[in-house]
């Protein structure tokens, strides 16, 4: 059965795969293109928040497989199954295997885990690392050796430049572990935490972008306090190591969130699933006892969410980017004007790099995503000041609303608006998902 749980995840992970990267993906996909090491860790246009280690990966699967859709994402579609498996493996020595095989079922088959296992973000491997983490720890209660402690360390020194989230089960491995043991461990993921502070870390901070997590931060909503509620009378009642080491991360999850230290999301929040899912298996055996009618549920609950993403269409691009630029590429003439809004920059570089298709365009400077190195003072017409040419324009930007609405002003209109008074006329707009691109025929005498 725990085969079967990996393979129905591997086919959701496939499921959308190859559908066009949105803009979150198409940052990290150009700062893993570019041609040094230094350019990928310190990207020179935005502030690079991917950990190091995610970024290497995938930079070795480009090299051996090739730039696609689809090698850009085996990394986070691989995580993903490494953190069902590790959590099944885990719980497989703490309640039955049938549980075991519920708790990966759960997890794997998450909304969230199932996006972010085809989405070229880090927070997979957030998850894997967490699941690893509480594996080796369990192994390590129940045999406190000398080379499983070995081994233990050498995960959190592995680990951590994978994942910074990782630190969250620092504490509660080190009180479990106890002394003098836990200061060795301190010690050793202190200094690579350190190391990768110095290098990694500070490099890619900036106020804007603790202001851009203080806006985008969820906060402690109803269904986030009833899971810490839950936790903590879960670590209260049974009192057990492992219960702590897999709990604590959701009680400094929230107090992160509330300081404002920590950005909360359904995607930042992935690392904590492993433990809630492994002690939410643990409290469900002691209720009910060891039932292998769990398997059924496990099945059904499979079979339901698959069917949930497929009728969701799921495989369907967030950003059409590859489908933007194809349009562009079709009906551009090579006289024409192509101006590319910040906020879809990203995008257009990756697939025209794709695409191999290189032609002048101009680049706008305002209204960008957050967070970038340096701060524009620009109006949003100035890139248009002084060039509008005899023939056409085409005018490609977003049309997220939430992204307008975090820029303050939808700057496309301040575009169309500005070549409407010098003279354009609005000609056709073409729409695929939340991005557009607007014709402007501007003939002048």
């Amino acid at each position: 059965m725990k085969i079967l749980v990996l393979i129905a995840a591997l086919a959701m992970g496939l499921y959308g795969i190859e559908r066009s990267l949105w803009l979150d993906e198409t940052w990290v996909a150009n700062s893993v293109l570019q041609p040094t090491l230094s350019g990928m860790f310190n990207y020179p246009d935005w502030l690079q928040t991917t950990p190091p280690l995610f970024l290497l990966l995938d930079r070795a699967v480009i090299h051996v497989f090739g730039l696609s859709n689809l090698s850009l994402r085996i990394i986070p579609l691989a995580l993903s199954l490494v953190a069902v498996a590790a959590l099944m493996a885990a719980a497989s020595r703490v309640v039955s295997p049938a549980f075991a095989v519920l708790g990966g079922a759960l997890m794997g088959f998450h909304p969230t885990v199932i996006e972010y296992s085809h989405t070229l973000k880090q927070y997979s491997g957030e998850m894997a690392a967490a699941a690893i983490i509480l594996l080796l720890t369990i192994l390590y209660l129940q045999d406190p050796s000398r080379r499983r402690f070995y081994w233990l360390v050498a995960a959190f020194a592995l680990l951590l430049p994978l994942a910074y989230a990782v630190a969250f089960l620092l504490p509660g491995v080190a009180i479990a572990i106890g002394a003098p043991r836990a200061s060795l461990l301190l010690a050793a993921s202190g200094a690579v935490l350190a190391i990768l502070y110095v290098f990694f870390i500070r490099p890619n901070t900036s106020p804007l972008l603790r202001a851009f997590w203080v806006h985008s931060a969820q906060g402690l909503t109803r269904g986030l306090l009833i899971a810490l509620l839950s936790c903590i009378a879960a670590m209260l009642f049974m009192r057990s190591r492992v219960v702590l080491i897999a709990l604590l991360p959701c009680l400094l999850l929230a107090v992160t969130t509330a300081l404002h230290w920590y950005p909360n999301s359904p995607r930042t929040r992935l690392f904590v699933l492993p433990g809630f899912f492994l002690v939410a298996m643990i409290v469900a055996e002691k209720l009910i006892g060891k039932r292998r009618i769990v398997l059924v549920v496990a099945i059904g609950f499979v079979a339901v969410t698959a069917w949930k993403q497929v009728r969701a269409h799921r495989n369907r691009p967030e950003e059409d980017y590859a489908g933007a630029v194809q349009y562009l590429r079709d009906h551009a003439a090579p006289s024409d004007l192509i101006v590319v809004h910040a906020s879809v920059k990203e995008g257009f570089k990756l697939y025209t790099h794709m695409d191999n298709w290189d032609r002048p365009v101009i680049y706008g400077d305002t209204g960008y995503p957050c967070c970038r190195r340096t701060v524009s003072t620009n109006s949003p017409v100035d890139e248009l000041a002084g060039k509008i040419p005899n023939g056409r324009i085409w005018l490609f930007y977003s049309t997220r609303a939430s992204h307008w609405e975090y820029v303050g002003r939808d700057e496309s209109q301040l575009w169309l608006t500005y070549l409407q008074s010098h003279g354009c006329a609005q000609g056709s707009i073409t729409n695929v998902p939340n991005l557009a691109i607007a014709a402007m025929d501007c003939h002048r005498s």
